[in-house]
């Protein structure tokens, strides 16, 4: 299946190779001169639409250790007479364990979502609060830690 990025690139060129030029084909599909000279050029040099390879360095977090570091945090959310959930410092700390190598807090946030995992924070009381509500909310869904905390979605 093609995505829409794919299907635009492709009629980019289906349009160019009708004889329409650049400011044509752009003001039809509503895109940027530029986007559309790219992708002619770049198909006219390369014979292909697709993406190509980024540079950089390789992560660490290859997908087996992120699913071992899924593993681990479920384990501990989920132990029996323990709290419920799992701090994002030590999650940080699960991590350096693993790979020796340490992340910010924002990266670990980024990586607790891209391992299914929501977070769930404290809220303060309102004034018109309905106390018998939330007290079968916050035993339904375990929210009255005093701190943020990572659990499964």
């Amino acid at each position: 299946m093609k995505t829409a990025k794919q299907k635009e690139r492709e009629l980019i060129i289906e349009l160019n190779k009708k004889g329409k030029s650049t400011r044509e084909i752009a003001f039809d599909l509503d895109i940027s001169k530029s986007k559309a000279a790219f992708w002619i050029s770049r198909y006219k040099k390369n014979k292909s639409l697709e993406d190509m390879s980024r540079s950089g360095r390789p992560t660490p977090l290859t997908k087996e250790v992120l699913d071992f570091i899924a593993g681990a945090i479920k384990s501990q959310i989920i132990k029996p007479g323990k709290k419920a959930g799992i701090s994002t410092k030590e999650i940080l700390e699960l991590i350096e364990d693993k790979i020796k190598k340490k992340y910010t807090m924002r990266h670990g946030e980024r990586l607790l979502h891209k391992m299914g995992f929501s977070l769930i924070t404290p809220r303060v009381n309102h004034i018109r609060k309905d106390q018998k509500a939330q007290d079968k909310f916050r035993a339904k869904f375990k929210k009255n830690f005093p701190k943020s905390t990572w659990d499964i979605q």
